[in-house]
This record gives C-alpha cells, sequence and structure tokens, in this order.
C-alpha cells in the first residue's frame, strides 16, 4: 500500500480503509445501530440493516477487521459492539458533518427526530438535550471542572462526589473506573455542545435506567423520559 509523507512521519493512510469501511450503506447502518452502546447478535443486525444473514457476517467480519467493532462469543452466540469509545465519537463526528454545520438543521424539526434530540445514547452515555442539560448542570454547580491540562476531561469535585452520593448515583467508586478517564467531552450530535462520555457516564446513565427514569427505545438509540424521571431529572439539572 502506498504511504503519505507528512513532513516528518511516513503514515500508511489505514484511514481509508477505515473510510471505505464506514462508507458503505449495509455497514453504516450498522453501525448506527451500535452506537447505542449495546451488544448485538448478527441476526439484530442484519433484521435492522435488511440483509440477509451472510451478507451480514461479511461486513461484520470487515467490522472487526477494520477494528471499528468487536465481537463477544457467549455460548452459541456472539455479540458485536463497537470497538471503543473513539469509534464512537468518529461516528458521532461523521453525522454533525453530514448534518451540515448549522445545529439547528432541518433534521431536527422532523417528528421522527424529535425524541432523538430531547435525549439518546451515545455508546451507553446520555446525548441529546438532556446530555448537555446534565453536563451543563454539573459544571455550574462545580460538581465538575475541566482538566486544564488537556481542556478535555472533566473532573470530579468534592462538592461532586458528595452531590452524587447524596442522590444514591454512582461518583466514580471502583478500582476499575479509577484506573480510566471517569468523564470527558463528546460534542453532541444535534446540540453542537458538550456532552459527558467516560465509564462514570455511562454508570450515570445507567442508574437513570435501573430507576425507571428513562426507556430505552426498542427501535432507535432514543430515550423516553418517564414520569417519575421528568421530576427526579428536572431536580438534579436545576442550577
Amino acid at each position: 500500500m502506498p504511504v503519505v509523507s507528512t513532513g516528518r512521519f511516513i503514515v500508511e493512510p489505514r484511514f481509508a480503509r477505515v473510510a471505505a469501511a464506514i462508507g458503505d450503506p449495509t455497514r453504516a447502518l450498522m453501525l448506527a445501530r451500535l452506537l447505542d452502546g449495546r451488544y448485538y447478535t448478527a441476526t439484530d443486525l442484519a433484521e435492522h440493516a435488511g440483509v440477509a444473514a451472510s451478507t451480514a457476517s461479511q461486513h461484520l467480519k470487515l467490522l472487526v477487521d477494520e477494528r471499528l467493532a468487536r465481537v463477544r462469543a457467549q455460548g452459541r452466540h456472539r455479540y458485536f459492539m463497537l470497538a471503543d469509545g473513539n469509534v464512537a465519537q468518529a461516528l458521532e463526528a461523521l453525522l454533525r458533518v453530514a448534518d451540515g454545520v448549522l445545529p439547528e438543521s432541518a433534521r431536527w424539526h422532523a417528528p421522527a427526530m424529535r425524541g432523538l434530540r430531547h435525549a439518546r445514547s451515545c455508546y451507553g452515555h446520555l446525548a441529546g438535550e438532556l446530555g448537555v442539560q446534565l453536563c451543563q448542570a454539573f459544571v455550574q454547580r462545580d460538581w465538575v471542572r475541566v482538566n486544564e491540562n488537556n481542556g478535555q476531561d472533566y473532573l470530579l469535585t468534592s462538592a461532586g462526589t458528595a452531590g452524587l452520593r447524596s442522590l444514591d448515583l454512582p461518583a466514580g467508586a471502583g478500582p476499575d473506573m479509577q484506573r480510566k478517564r471517569m468523564l470527558y467531552a463528546c460534542v453532541d450530535w444535534s446540540e453542537r455542545r458538550d456532552h459527558f462520555a467516560g465509564p462514570l457516564a455511562v454508570a450515570i446513565l445507567g442508574a437513570f435506567i435501573e430507576r425507571g427514569w428513562l426507556k430505552r427505545n426498542a427501535d432507535s438509540r432514543a430515550l423516553n423520559v418517564t414520569q417519575t424521571g421528568r421530576s427526579k431529572l428536572a431536580a438534579l439539572l436545576e442550577r
């Protein structure tokens, strides 16, 4: 394969293969489905993309080979998920590019898109208007502060730890979470502002769903706010 010279570095243009892998319409549909952070079988993804199981298997093999997806074997089943958060962020960025530069594009005024805009899952964390509002509320409450070393990570403050614990929400406990970047910025597809990503963000969304504040939508990444969730989230988002 040819190489591209970039000054002091010589880089193999693997991005061309990755772009081609994402650009296929069937694989793009599969990747969009995987953006909600859950595992799906090849049958699930074949049905979502409207292709035969054998065709889906070929596409999924390529996605795994290009490290865009990963697979977990469990019993007789194989489950697929996005490879990591970097892939999720890249896909969200492509969605923003596809929609144009204006956050108030016509797409978001369509009735079918309003639920996605209000609240959706993005690789296991809360996105959309609610996700952005949560990020802003935590900043204004001084529950988190931007890491000045990189301008992208959010650091949980002592007030944030106490606040989350007072609500019986995850507060970054556990050795696995402590070894990782707990919270970091992810530019929201619809809002063009930060929502939280990272293992703590995933744990918080998991708590919202477990408590019945939010419910997953079987057909999309949209999250439905329950009656209980409306009051609980309104109190949490007060600034």
